[in-house]
């Protein structure tokens, strides 16, 4: 029997925005509940057609991390939460990626920008990062804020309090208690896990397919502790940098240590628009 309703949760991501800790988190929520992850990050994966891939995957949680609207608007009878991030960290994250941590051994395009990056300069590399994350910015231009469907998240936010701002999600996402669980509730899930597990010991094939609606809100809270910065980091805290680290430093605003007034201009010349569409500036005067 699954108790699971087959509603769909999705995560929709870019480049440089938080995704892999997402992700860590989702997969870890999903095997908690009995549900079936996957991960996508470009088109070719879905092979351009979203609807299909998901239905014959079965899919319940689903996270597409350089997200597209142009295959998402299509898309039905799911809920899903979209994080964005100052495109200005986002050049200086994908700088610091793209030249020292990010695997480049499946993917000759970032194979050719990193050994672009080490014949550069820092400054003459951020410069290279803005015209090579394009594609990045331009899908969060493209991207459409205005589903009630879809829950809109900072990066920002989510790393300045990321216990509530997860617990907010995931009761978004109607996989959380709204309150405290009951004695009942709590029952439910620890019969499910213990069910599943003892399947997964004894059978090679689960006989009862025992899925979860919900799940009590500190064992989301449990899930989100373990995926912290620090712990990701062995130990290093937030605002700590390491420049080879795929967690480099996890602070906001960190551009404006190492934007110069050219990289202003640049950025501006190049995107004027989209730092105010994305809330993260009032108007082109910054």
């Amino acid at each position: 029997m699954n108790t699971h309703d087959n509603k769909l949760l999705c995560f929709f991501g870019h480049h440089k925005c938080g995704t892999q800790w997402v992700q860590g988190i989702l997969r870890e929520i999903a095997n908690e509940m009995g549900l079936v992850y996957a991960h996508a990050y470009n088109a070719e994966i879905f092979n351009y057609d979203l609807e299909e891939f998901i239905k014959r995957k079965k899919l319940n949680i689903f996270s597409y991390t350089n997200a597209q609207y142009q295959y998402v608007k299509d898309l039905n009878h799911f809920r899903g939460f979209h994080v964005i991030r100052d495109p200005r960290d986002i050049v200086v994250s994908a700088y610091y990626s793209h030249l020292y941590s990010h695997p480049v051994d499946n993917s000759d395009h970032l194979k050719k920008e990193r050994e672009i990056l080490q014949k550069m300069s820092k400054d003459e590399g951020l410069i290279q990062e803005m015209e090579f994350n394009r594609r990045v910015f331009d899908d969060m231009e493209s991207w459409n804020y205005n589903q009630d469907h879809v829950m809109e998240i900072k990066l920002e936010e989510l790393s300045r309090d990321s216990y509530g701002t997860f617990v907010d999600i995931f009761r978004f996402l109607g996989i959380v208690s709204e309150s405290r669980p009951t004695y009942q509730e709590r029952w439910n899930h620890l019969l499910a896990i213990t069910s599943r597990k003892t399947q997964e010991k004894f059978f090679k094939n689960a006989i009862v397919n025992v899925s979860l609606t919900k799940i009590p809100y500190e064992t989301a809270l449990g899930i989100i502790y373990e995926n912290r910065f620090q712990k990701k980091t062995k130990g290093r805290t937030i605002g700590t940098e390491d420049v080879k680290s795929h967690y480099r430093k996890g602070v906001a605003g960190d551009w404006k240590n190492h934007f110069k007034a050219e990289h202003i201009e640049s950025f501006k010349e190049k995107y004027s628009n989209l730092l105010v569409k994305l809330g993260y500036e009032k108007d082109d005067n910054w």
